[in-house]
Order: C-alpha cells, then sequence, then structure tokens
C-alpha cells in the first residue's frame, strides 16, 4: 500500500515536472518568440503554451481577446536604450518568463527650418535623437549630390517629397521619415523706363511690376526707395539697381540706365521763314521750375521780345512786324528744379 501511494505521488509529480517544462511563450503564429525587437510602434500577437494562462510584464495587453507585445507600450517612459523587460505567461499555477530587449528608437531630426528654394538650390540635414553609427538613403536620389549621406544639396525644377531611410548598423533597425522642398516661383522684375536720356536738372517717372516689394539699392537722387512708382532727379548719369521681392521671399534685380547730357544749347540762329523748321527762338529740351527772364535786344540795345512764358519763344517779329536780318543778343535766366537760378546770354542770328 505504500509503495502505491508513493508511486502515484512521483507520477503526479512527473506530469506536473512535464507541464513545466513544456510551458512557453511563442508569437501568435506559433513561431518563436525573439528576444530582441527595434523600436516601433508595432503590435505582436502572443499566444501561451499550454493555452488559457494569462501575460503579463513589457507592457502587454489584452486587445479584442488576442494578447499583444508592443515595443512602444513597453518602453513608454523610458529614456535609456535599449532596454530590458521580462515578459512572462502564467498556467495552471505555473509561469514561465522570457527576458525581452528593446533597440533604442530611430527619431531621425529633420531641419525643417529652410524647406523652400526661389532658384532651385536646397540642402538636406538629418541628426539622429541617440548616438550610433547610421546608414542614410535618401530618395530621389537623382536630385541629391550625395544621397548616401545625412547632410546633402541639391537642385531641382520644381516641389518635391524627399524619403529618407536610415538604418542602425548595430541593431539593424531602420527608421524613416519624409520631407518636402517647395520650388517658389521667381518674380520677374519689369522697370519702365530701362534706359532713357534726359537734359540736366529735369525728372523720370518711373514704373516697376512683377515683384511685392520694391527696394532701390544704393540708389541716388530717388524720390523714394521702397516705391514702386518713384521720381528720379538724377544729377549726371547713372545705373540704377532696383530689387524685387516677391510673397515668397523670392528676389530679382533689374537696371535702369539714365543718361544725363548737361547744359543749354540755344541755337545761335533761327529762320522765321514758316517753313516749320526752326521758326522760333525759344528755351527746350532743359528743365527748370520757371522763368525769370527771356528777352532778346536788337544791336543797340533795345529790347524787341520779352517774356516769362517758358512756352513762348520768338518769332522773328517786333510788334508784329517782321524783325531785319541781323545779330541780336539773347539774355535767359531761369530758376532751376533746385531752385538755383542760372543765366544764359549769347548772340543770335535772324536769318530770312
Amino acid at each position: 500500500m505504500r509503495i502505491a501511494v508513493i508511486t502515484l505521488f512521483l507520477s503526479l509529480l512527473c506530469r506536473l515536472c512535464l507541464a513545466q517544462n513544456n510551458a512557453d511563450i511563442r508569437l501568435e503564429d506559433g513561431t518563436e518568440l525573439p528576444s530582441r525587437y527595434c523600436y516601433g510602434d508595432v503590435s505582436y500577437g502572443l499566444s501561451g503554451i499550454p493555452a488559457g494562462g494569462t501575460f503579463a510584464g513589457c507592457g502587454v495587453i489584452q486587445k479584442e481577446g488576442r494578447w499583444v507585445f508592443n515595443p512602444v507600450t513597453a518602453t513608454q517612459g523610458i529614456t535609456v536604450f535599449p532596454y530590458q523587460c521580462i515578459l512572462s505567461y502564467t498556467v495552471n499555477g505555473m509561469t514561465v518568463q522570457k527576458v525581452i530587449l528593446v533597440q533604442k528608437p530611430l527619431t531621425i531630426l529633420l531641419d525643417r527650418s529652410n524647406t523652400a528654394t526661389c532658384d532651385g538650390s536646397f540642402t538636406l540635414w538629418a541628426e539622429m535623437l541617440y548616438a550610433g553609427a547610421y546608414d542614410y538613403s535618401w530618395q530621389p536620389a537623382a536630385l541629391l549630390e550625395k544621397p548616401d549621406s545625412s547632410y546633402s544639396m541639391g537642385h531641382l525644377g520644381q516641389t518635391q517629397e524627399f524619403i529618407i531611410a536610415v538604418r542602425d548598423r548595430s541593431t539593424n533597425c531602420t527608421g524613416s521619415d519624409t520631407i518636402t522642398v517647395q520650388r517658389r516661383p521667381q518674380p520677374e522684375l519689369i522697370v519702365l523706363p530701362a534706359d532713357t536720356t534726359i537734359i540736366a536738372r529735369t525728372s523720370i517717372q518711373y514704373r516697376l511690376s512683377g515683384a511685392a516689394e520694391y527696394w532701390w539699392h544704393q540708389s541716388p537722387w530717388i524720390s523714394n526707395t521702397r516705391s514702386e512708382y518713384p521720381v528720379a532727379y538724377p544729377q549726371a548719369s547713372v545705373q540704377y539697381t532696383i530689387i524685387g521681392k516677391s510673397e515668397y521671399g523670392c528676389l530679382d534685380t533689374a537696371y535702369a540706365n539714365v543718361t544725363v547730357k548737361d547744359g543749354m544749347q540755344m541755337p545761335n540762329a533761327f529762320t522765321p521763314n514758316g517753313d516749320g523748321l526752326n521758326d522760333e527762338f525759344k528755351i527746350a529740351n532743359y528743365g527748370y521750375q520757371g522763368v525769370e527772364v527771356f528777352r532778346i535786344f536788337d544791336r543797340w540795345g533795345r529790347i524787341v521780345f520779352e517774356t516769362t512764358d517758358g512756352s513762348r519763344g520768338w518769332d522773328g517779329t517786333v510788334k508784329g512786324d517782321p524783325a531785319p536780318s541781323g545779330n541780336y543778343i539773347y539774355h535767359i535766366r531761369l530758376r532751376l528744379q533746385d531752385g538755383v537760378l542760372q543765366e544764359f546770354k549769347g548772340d543770335l542770328t535772324l536769318i530770312r
């Protein structure tokens, strides 16, 4: 009797040992549970042997009737990697444990401070949150000088999305991210007139178009260097440089050339014969505010013509009668654009 009881006890003990030895944790598809995981928001279904038990540890949760392990859930609040945790399975009063190692996250820090280009040139730069040795791969590679580097430059003709793939050499874990480089249209700055010739002390009305903002760079004699409709008062020949900026901050440059002819050149003869050519002696092609004096004298010093109207000229008559051919003297005093008075005197020949 005693032998029979001992035999029964040993039999039950062996069955218990066998059950403990056969208890296991596997993936949901029955394959072996890996001990190392790359950090990622991926849920791995679990199964226990024998079935019917419960899981605990390592952030395991029950989701829609399934037990799942997720590396992100398992490492919530963790900042030091790799991170090791214990996954356990309890069934029939027995517990089996597995040690799980979660590798460091592949957190890619992309420089998004300058993701727009006006001329097509751009730079891509990536840095990893955690130190280590990494392999990089940018796509599309054809647009980049160094597509296998964390830092690369390139040129594009239109807005383009780039994908960066990173592999951790020590763990073989991979990660990726995307960044879009915007190709901004450049302004087409137009300045009118672009080239002009003026008489000294006259002005030019400019008109700009093609941009959102304008700047007359180091430009003298401009009424408003930020205006699209400024007036210029060039005192000498000059080339103006105008910079236009679009609403995206893109720039374009245009130039305006001004040739200034200085000094009033009065004719020394005129022919008031009614042929429409050189019939009057008058002030022309010269900038001024007003006429202070415009007189013409004969050779005896008598005034034969006088006016302060700059639009009038001498038609070669005196009190309605034709003046005789010969030499005359003119005296002109003008108030210039800057308010300065300037006098002109000279000889004039009337030819009939």
